[in-house]
C-alpha cells in the first residue's frame, strides 16, 4: 500500500508540474510574446524606413530619396532592390538589403507570433471549461489563425521583387484569413461565460475595418506592374494598408490585455 501511495503521489506531482508549466507557456504566448513582437516589429519598421534609399514611380511622376508614408507600401521595405516595378532602364534600382533584412525579420516574427497566439487561444477556454459553443468557436479560430500567421510569415519570406505573384498570394491571403479569424475571435469572446463581452469590442472594430480593406484590395484600384493607376489611387491603397496594420496591432494588444487580466484573476 505504501508503494502504491508513493506512486500516486509521484503521478500527482508530475501532473501538477505539467499543469503549471502549460499555464506559464500559455500565458507567455497569449500575453507576453505579442507585446514583445509588436514592439520589435514597429522598431524594425522604423529602422527599415530610415535606411530605405528612396523610390521612383514614373507613371505618376513621383520621386523621393526617402521612404514615403503615402506613396510606398510596407512591402517595399522588404524588397531586395528599389524600383523593380519600373520598366524604364534609366531608373536606378538601388540595393535595399538593410531595410529588407529588418522589415522581413519583423514581419516573419509577427507571423510566427500570430500562429503561436492562436495555437494557444483555444487552450484557455478548455482550461476554464467554458461552454461548448465557446470552445468550438475557439477551436475554429485557432485553426484559421494559425494558417493566417503562416501566410504573414510567407510575405516576409517572399519579397515583392523575388516573386510578385507569390508575394501577393501570401499578402492577400493573410488579410482575407485574418478577416475570418477576427469574426470567430469576436464570437468566441462574446459567447464566453467567463470573459467580459466588452473585450470583444476591440476585435469587432477591427473586423469592420478589415471588411472594408479586404474589399479594397480585391475590388479597389489595382496597384501592380501590369496596370495603370493614378496618384490618388496609390495613396488610397498605401495609406489604407498602414491604417489596417495599426488597427490590427492595437486590436491584438487589447485582446492581450483582456486575456492577461483574466489569467491573473483566475490565478
Amino acid at each position: 500500500m505504501a508503494c502504491l501511495y508513493r506512486r500516486i503521489n509521484y503521478w500527482w506531482v508530475f501532473y501538477l508540474a505539467y499543469f503549471i508549466k502549460s499555464i506559464i507557456k500559455m500565458k507567455f504566448y497569449l500575453s507576453k510574446l505579442p507585446v514583445i513582437s509588436i514592439g520589435i516589429f514597429y522598431i524594425f519598421c522604423l529602422i527599415a524606413a530610415y535606411f530605405y534609399p528612396g523610390s521612383e514611380k514614373e507613371i505618376i511622376n513621383f520621386k523621393s530619396e526617402n521612404y514615403s508614408f503615402t506613396h510606398n507600401f510596407l512591402s517595399e521595405l522588404g524588397c531586395l532592390k528599389t524600383n523593380t516595378d519600373e520598366i524604364n532602364p534609366e531608373i536606378i534600382q538601388a540595393d535595399n538589403t538593410i531595410s529588407m533584412l529588418f522589415f522581413n525579420s519583423g514581419l516573419i516574427l509577427i507571423g510566427l507570433t500570430i500562429s503561436l497566439f492562436y495555437l494557444n487561444f483555444k487552450n484557455i477556454f478548455n482550461h476554464i471549461k467554458d461552454n461548448k459553443a465557446c470552445r468550438s468557436l475557439s477551436l475554429i479560430t485557432s485553426y484559421i489563425g494559425f494558417i493566417a500567421g503562416i501566410m504573414f510569415s510567407g510575405v516576409g519570406f517572399v519579397p515583392d521583387d523575388l516573386s510578385f505573384e507569390w508575394h501577393v498570394f501570401f499578402a492577400n491571403g493573410a488579410f482575407l484569413l485574418l478577416f475570418f479569424v477576427s469574426i470567430f475571435h469576436t464570437l468566441t469572446i462574446y459567447y464566453s461565460n467567463n470573459i467580459n463581452n466588452i473585450y470583444s469590442v476591440g476585435y469587432l472594430i477591427f473586423t469592420i475595418c478589415l471588411l472594408f480593406y479586404v474589399y479594397l484590395i480585391f475590388y479597389g484600384p489595382q496597384i501592380n506592374p501590369y496596370t495603370n493607376f493614378t496618384e490618388k489611387q496609390l495613396i488610397l491603397q498605401v495609406v489604407s494598408q498602414k491604417i489596417i496594420v495599426i488597427v490590427f496591432t492595437f486590436s491584438m494588444l487589447s485582446q492581450v490585455i483582456a486575456l492577461n487580466r483574466f489569467l491573473i484573476y483566475r490565478k
